[in-house]
């Protein structure tokens, strides 16, 4: 085998052990995390076996397991596996999507499992993306920004977080070139507020499921 071909990156990264910011995932975690990660992807090639959890780091994935519990209330822009996984960690999931052949899909699947705690809905716009989870006057202990106007939901979500609460900005390691993009605002707007609330920030550059190369998250915890 060609190891060197096989960990060989792309235009945008090292390696496979690297994120886009350059980043290397860490001899852990490679050991840890990339033996899951590997084995879970050959499995979704193959055999079509889509693993129900969120497809970010493994050690958030780590941290949310013990973050949430039976009276969490979870807010997730862009839908997935990680959708039934939340439904059966937390108490109450909203979750909103903008593609429509996923949105059908992952209804069917949810339908199938009888998850009566979640609130599925489809937006053909902007705005009604965005907006989404605004009414809840009850806020969110976890809100996922793994989606569409990432900078836009960031800025949203910032206003319903309760004290305590975690963000989640998936892929922050994207559009990490000179010309930038929305998500370099989006990691820029939440270490702005990071520094005015005194919050928590951990970066991960890590495996996720089903994923054969390192991508970064960034995770932010408020202050009780």
């Amino acid at each position: 085998m060609n190891t060197s071909k096989l960990l060989k990156g792309d235009n945008v990264r090292k390696s496979r052990l690297h994120d886009e910011k350059g980043n290397f995932v860490g001899f852990k975690n490679l050991i840890v995390n990339g033996v899951p990660a590997f084995f879970s992807g050959f499995s979704r090639v193959l055999f079509n076996k889509r693993p129900e959890k969120p497809w970010i780091s493994y050690n958030a994935i780590r941290v949310l397991e013990n973050h949430l519990g039976p009276n969490s209330r979870v807010l997730e822009f862009g839908s997935g596996m990680s959708t039934i996984w939340y439904a059966r960690h937390a108490g109450k999931v909203f979750s909103i999507e903008n593609d429509s052949g996923w949105y059908e899909m992952l209804t069917k699947i949810m339908n199938g499992k009888n998850l009566r705690n979640v609130t599925y809905q489809f937006a053909d716009n902007k705005e009604s993306y965005i907006s989404f989870g605004s009414s809840e006057s009850e806020g969110f202990d976890l809100i996922m920004v793994d989606g569409s106007f990432r900078s836009d939901c960031i800025e949203r979500s910032l206003q319903l977080l309760k004290p305590g609460g975690i963000i989640y900005l998936d892929n922050a390691d994207k559009d990490s070139g000179d010309a930038g993009g929305d998500m370099r605002i989006a990691e820029n707007r939440l270490r702005e507020f990071v520094k005015e609330k005194g919050a928590e920030l951990f970066e991960f550059t890590d495996f996720a499921p089903t994923q054969l190369f390192v991508q970064q998250g960034i995770l932010v915890k408020t202050k009780r």
